[in-house]
């Protein structure tokens, strides 16, 4: 393609992809694989209810008038829990998901905490032998004061 402006602007947009982050990446290929499983299940899925409903319009096809009606009410019935059903599951399967990441989230904060109270215990630790050590030296030269006025 030779329109003005057109290489400057593939080559723009070639390096701003380029310089994204690869957590990025890796999480887009996460949510791409994510929903690229959701949409083959949900094929699936719709794949049998299809089935399933042509096995019953041939099964009420041969039932009587009276039995008919009963049974297409019980049909809407099933598919609106159907449909409920379906709601809870994503539901809950969100609230897991997010479950994790709190856990997760939970780990790296009491990891943090962790390597700030082994920083600090260290730090203190240095502290506390540093005065031990200035105390032991000025008790000797202390001594050696009192050895020389003494003499």
């Amino acid at each position: 393609i030779s329109r003005p402006g057109y290489r400057a602007c593939c080559l723009a947009s070639c390096r701003a992809s380029s310089m994204g982050d690869a957590d990025e990446d890796t999480a887009a290929k996460k949510k791409q694989k994510e929903l690229q499983q959701r949409i083959r299940d949900r094929a699936e899925r719709v794949k049998r209810q299809q089935e399933r409903l042509e096995h019953l319009n041939t099964q009420l096809e041969s039932l009587e008038d009276p039995q008919r009606h009963s049974i297409e009410q019980l049909r809407m019935e099933i598919d609106r829990v159907d449909k409920d059903l379906n709601g809870a599951r994503r539901d809950r399967d969100t609230a897991h998901a997010r479950l994790a990441e709190c856990k997760e989230l939970l780990d790296r904060k009491t990891e943090d905490k962790r390597a700030a109270s082994d920083q600090l215990y260290t730090m203190l630790l240095d502290s506390e032998e540093g005065k031990q050590a200035k105390l032991e030296e000025l008790e000797r030269r202390f001594a050696d004061l009192r050895k020389t006025a003494a003499t």
